[in-house]
């Protein structure tokens, strides 16, 4: 019981854990199946309801998961899954039925999703531990999930439940991906760009928390290789073999200052330690930026929470030498900015921190900000007719926004990013903006 610790959420393995209801299919269930996964603190496999209830109850109270129910064991191995043995259609409304009336408090119900594979009908429940009324009891006891079973609560976990239940914020995770470009790891903040900041910065950032395994986590130098292999043009490439930007970016740099010669991925020498580091590409270097106009892009990765988790910040930055970055563009930018990060970044890093880059995506915020230290209005290098009329009368200084997790978990981040787009819009006053076709 010592070793379960309810503030920290386990890495996921399949956008099973995250996708929208509506979204959960027969495909995906079979896909999660395939991947043979252990029963463990967030995964469970039933053949029928009878025991549901307290596995849910259980994971309820500590970090959530999936149980598949019509799911047998493996006859080799009790904890992976088997045959599809399947239930009655009718077993769902009587398992939601039964959750609503025997939990304490009553009323609360975890996702119920039947899908059907192979003529036989399965049930998903997916348990999220931020809706859940902590502590829940079922039976008069609080149950938790610890490896691959559940046990009760003892004292300690009890009252770690009510702390939870009273004040959310006492035990959460303190990462957050919340990190506008003009604060912390503002380019202007660095010696080299002070002289001459970038007129505007597109940043995708990312925060993922770590198991508390006991391990002293480092960014050691095959991290910061694997993540440099993945943000290049051919991935793979062995250290000290140089890495070049991929297509996409390369084709961002190209568009905005066309047939100037663009350097590959360099690792920041002043700033960096086992726990942070930052590299760069693109037009000039580290040490002597684009004077008048140029592309940078920028990666920086911080383990955050006392080494238990990590933050990652993939920026691009324009100089633009007085003119205004055309709309296609930075749209286009932000794009890019958001799937190096989600579809590069991440998994590499994941993948070195955790052993598996099988994770879903955690949130993902975009902004978008002057580089300069005194907030220069953003209307001065961006050029905003698309976005039409606009209502307010206020100078735009920035612009933050989440992208919709749900359209993140089934790979739309074209969707994602034009949906944080047009919020950011909103919050600027454009009423009707009209964004142009994103491409890749």
């Amino acid at each position: 019981m010592g070793s379960v610790i309810l503030c920290i959420m386990p890495t996921y393995p399949h956008q099973l854990f995250t996708a929208p209801a509506f979204a959960i299919d027969a495909e995906m269930v079979r896909s999660f199946l395939e991947l043979r996964l252990a029963e463990s603190f967030t995964i469970d496999y039933k053949r029928n309801t009878d025991s549901v209830a307290d596995t849910v109850a259980a994971m309820a109270n500590t970090y959530g998961g999936i149980v598949l129910i019509g799911v047998d064991n493996d006859p080799k191995d009790q904890n992976l899954p088997g045959p599809l043995s399947g239930v009655k259609p009718s077993d769902k409304d009587r398992l939601v039925n039964k959750m609503v009336t025997v939990f304490d408090p009553p009323g609360w119900c975890p996702d119920v999703i039947p899908v059907t594979i192979d003529e036989k009908t399965l049930l998903v429940v997916r348990i999220d531990p931020d809706t859940v009324p902590r502590p829940l009891l079922y039976s008069g006891a609080a149950r938790v999930r610890m490896d691959g079973r559940n046990g009760a609560a003892d004292r300690r976990l009890l009252q770690l439940l009510f702390q939870q239940g009273a004040d959310e914020s006492a035990v959460m995770p303190g990462i957050d991906p919340r990190c506008p470009p003009d604060q912390h790891l503002a380019p202007h903040h660095r010696p080299t760009y002070m002289q001459a900041p970038p007129d505007v910065v597109i940043r995708a950032s990312a925060a993922r928390q770590l198991r508390r395994d006991g391990v002293r986590r480092r960014l050691r130098g095959n991290t910061i290789d694997a993540l440099t292999s993945a943000l290049s043009d051919r991935q793979g490439l062995p250290f000290g073999v140089r890495k070049s930007l991929p297509p996409a970016l390369t084709a961002l740099a190209m568009r905005a200052v066309p047939g100037e010669r663009l350097g590959s991925w360099e690792v920041d020498p002043h700033h960096g330690s086992s726990r942070f580091v930052r590299i760069s590409a693109g037009h000039g270097s580290l040490s002597e930026p684009p004077t008048k106009t140029g592309v940078r892009v920028e990666c920086a990765v911080e383990l955050t929470g006392g080494e238990t988790g990590f933050a990652v910040h993939f920026d691009v930055l324009y100089w633009l030498g007085g003119e205004r970055l055309a709309g296609e563009l930075w749209v286009q930018t932000a794009f890019d900015a958001v799937a190096a990060l989600t579809r590069r970044a991440l998994p590499s890093l994941t993948k070195e921190l955790t052993g598996t880059s099988e994770v879903a995506t955690p949130p993902v915020e975009l902004h978008i900000a002057s580089g300069w230290p005194d907030h220069r209005p953003l209307s001065n290098s961006l050029s905003i007719e698309m976005l039409g009329e606009r209502t307010g009368t206020a100078e735009l200084r920035r612009g933050s926004e989440y992208l919709p997790e749900e359209l993140v978990g089934v790979d739309d981040l074209k969707g994602a990013t034009r949906e944080a787009l047009h919020n950011i819009a909103l919050d600027w006053r454009f009423l009707h903006p009209q964004f142009p076709e994103i491409h890749g």
